[in-house]
């Protein structure tokens, strides 16, 4: 029996096992079907070293794969997703808003529930000319994911998903004035950035938002000037209000602008890191172990010299299952090839600023969904 080792991001709180999981000599811990339910019990399962058999865990893979291909596509869950957001946050005085939100929250964990991955992906890989929607999408998205990570209970992994859609409900167009906008912010863009966080908790509340947590992790979401170290003090920000802050500093780092090239996502998960104070972060911590190096939708160059996206995260963190798009020597494959980077002759070598690979992506197709 050939043994693979499992890691944090293959074992998820409150969601069945889809295979049996054994010690290192190959015997059975946990049966195909647990449900793990404490952050403790998953904790001291990968500290003493967990594996899966490895036929058992491909013929998983094949499996949910073509559930995918033969039920629906992802991609098209995401991209409805984003367009109620957008008609949603353009609308904050309708009646219902809240409620509004609060469906689209519950339909975001239902889509990363589908696949975590493809989730992913569309976080980082997504860019649409309304950065403002796109953001706040990928707010909510990455939040939830780490919310989950931290163990927080459903109620409130449900507000801060919601906190992250609206936290920036009062400056909408000028956030997508700022994503084109070239010149140094004037004093009147600088005295609505700094009033929004305000400004957005009252248009909340005039909407019908009666949920103190949510409206005060809008309110105090910038905890710090630009994500650096917590301080000793937070004044009123909770919890909430500290993951949206780090999430939303993560997320800005992956975005293009007028003025700057996106990071690629390693050199973004380091910056926010280091900036936040590291380890000593908890939720800068949670960010970088959830999301990782290199992301599904982050483009790699691999060591023979191709170009590929990733598409799964790996056993290791810096061996992620991706699908080569271009040759060493600059030739677009007509079919991406799916690569193992876990082996030597497809290790990655470094990431690539997603302004460099000038290839069109179906992605349905990199995930074996027929659409």
């Amino acid at each position: 029996m050939k043994l693979l080792r499992l890691y944090a991001h293959e074992i998820r709180l409150h969601h069945p096992l889809p295979w049996g999981v054994r010690n290192e000599p190959g015997q059975l811990l946990l049966n195909k079907g647990f449900v793990p339910t404490e952050t403790s019990q998953v904790e001291a399962l990968l500290e003493r070293g967990v594996y899966v058999d490895a036929d058992e865990y491909e013929r998983e893979n094949r499996r949910q794969m073509e559930d995918q291909a033969s039920v629906f596509d992802p991609f098209s869950l995401w991209a409805g997703i984003q367009r109620r957001v957008g008609a949603l946050l353009r609308n904050c005085t309708d009646a219902g808003f809240a409620g509004h939100v609060q469906h689209i929250g519950r339909d975001i964990v239902g889509a990363i529930g589908h696949s975590v991955d493809v989730g992913k992906f569309e976080m980082v890989h997504n860019e649409s000319p309304n950065y403002a929607v796109t953001h706040s999408l990928q707010a909510a998205c990455v939040a939830a994911l780490v919310a989950e990570r931290l163990g927080w209970s459903a109620a409130d992994r449900a507000t801060v998903i919601n906190a992250a859609l609206t936290m920036n409900v009062a400056m909408i167009e000028l956030q997508n004035e700022l994503a084109q906008q070239t010149t140094p912010l004037s004093a009147q863009q600088r005295q609505q950035i700094a009033e929004h966080p305000r400004r957005g908790r009252e248009l909340l509340e005039r909407a019908g938002v009666t949920d103190q947590d949510w409206l005060r992790a809008v309110e105090f979401h910038h905890v710090t000037e630009g994500g650096k170290p917590l301080p000793k003090d937070l004044g009123q920000a909770g919890e909430l209000a500290c993951l949206i802050h780090y999430v939303d500093v993560y997320l800005a780092k992956l975005s293009s602008r007028a003025s700057r090239s996106a990071l690629p996502p390693n050199a973004a998960a380091r910056e926010m890191f280091v900036g936040a104070g590291g380890a000593q972060n908890i939720y800068a911590a949670a960010i970088v172990k959830e999301m990782g190096i290199y992301p599904p939708g982050c483009f790699v160059k691999l060591v023979n010299g191709e170009t590929a996206v990733v598409v799964r995260s790996g056993e290791a963190a810096n061996s992620p299952r991706v699908c080569s798009l271009v040759s060493a020597d600059g030739r677009v494959y007509v079919d991406p090839i799916p690569r193992d980077t876990a082996k030597a002759e497809f290790k990655v070598t470094q990431a690539v600023a997603r302004n460099n690979v000038l290839v069109r992506l179906n992605r349905p197709g990199l995930y074996g969904i027929r659409t």
